[in-house]
């Protein structure tokens, strides 16, 4: 299955703290497997493995679990003390409560009561300024709540809603990070889902706190399929394919036994095309296997369809802004 991948934006915005604060971001960046050059590409992307490399050597280095971007230094192991104040909850309600009496108390951020009506609860994180960094870490701190919490109750949690309190930015991965397209310009970061959702059980225990805890920044990160919607499956089915540039939507709407017509409706509804789709697999697959190096561009271009390599470094470079050989660099 290909690697995905995420726009270059998250990776600037990691960094810009430590950068800010003098540290050493060529080192960084070299421990993370990142060619400092795709920094200013604005079309550029990393796989998520060099994403959660780069948080976690951000945390060595700054020895702050928010990476600098937070009103205050969060000492490494908080997060980790916290969920263990969580995990005994009996049930979603009762967990996302202890969380915003941390989230005050810890971050320095205001996270309002679980609030909404009979069907809809909503949640918004106010930070403490109104700086670009306040607005970015309200925005994370969603993205960690929501992660956190679909897996408590071992599921996921659909948004009905997401707001944002910044413009829309150009390169941005926001409708796969939160499963819905979110609005902007907000007064401030928020979230909503169905209130049915706060009765679930909580299903996790210490051991499997350890483990998720291990496995850690990923989980938090990236967006997890417990359901997949249309998109998710036409996503997984192009990635098991050979030669996937050269698949038709009937070819895959076959074995999903629906007509070509009604796979483009379907996707439609989720706001995406098939020819996105596959696109977004074939750069996601091109660029883990560059940055592994054990393909030349030529075999790279015969395994993923292209007619000749001419039209696949044509392809890379509308994809991501730079040529192939920008991604092998993360292995120097």
């Amino acid at each position: 299955m290909a690697t995905r991948t995420v726009a270059i934006q998250l990776i600037r915005a990691a960094i810009a703290p430590a950068a800010a604060r003098g540290l050493d971001v060529d080192h960084v960046l070299r421990e993370a497997g990142i060619p400092a050059a795709l920094l200013r590409e604005d079309a550029a992307r990393v796989t998520e493995e060099q994403a959660a490399r780069l948080i976690r050597v951000l945390w060595l280095v700054t020895g702050d679990e928010m990476i600098g971007l937070g009103p205050m230094v969060i000492p490494r192991g908080t997060f980790r003390m916290v969920t263990l104040g969580l995990i005994h909850t009996p049930d979603l309600r009762t967990a996302l409560r202890r969380l915003i009496e941390f989230a005050g108390i810890g971050i320095g951020f205001e996270v309002t009561e679980l609030a909404g009506g009979a069907s809809t609860t909503r949640m918004v994180v106010t930070p403490g300024g109104r700086t670009r960094a306040d607005q970015l870490v309200g925005a994370i701190g969603i993205v960690v709540g929501h992660r956190f919490a679909s897996w408590l109750i071992g599921r996921e949690i659909p948004l009905t809603a997401v707001e944002l309190p910044e413009p829309e930015p150009p390169h941005a991965d926001y409708p796969p990070i939160f499963g819905v397209a979110p609005q902007f310009d907000a007064p401030a970061a928020s979230i909503a889902f169905d209130s049915g959702f706060l009765s679930a059980p909580v299903v996790r225990d210490e051991g499997e706190l350890v483990a998720f805890l291990r496995s850690l920044p990923a989980p938090l990160l990236f967006r997890q399929d417990y359901h997949p919607a249309t998109s998710s499956r036409v996503r997984r089915m192009i990635e098991r394919r050979n030669a996937p540039d050269l698949l038709t939507v009937e070819d895959v709407a076959r074995p999903l036994n629906v007509s070509a017509q009604h796979l483009r409706r379907l996707l439609r509804d989720e706001g995406t095309t098939f020819r996105e789709i596959k696109e977004d697999v074939l750069r996601d697959t091109a660029i883990a296997a560059l940055v592994n190096g054990r393909e030349t561009t030529e075999e790279l271009s015969d395994r993923l369809g292209f007619s000749e390599p001419s039209a696949f470094r044509r392809a890379f470079r509308r994809w991501t802004g730079s040529p192939p050989g920008a991604y092998r660099l993360a292995q120097g």
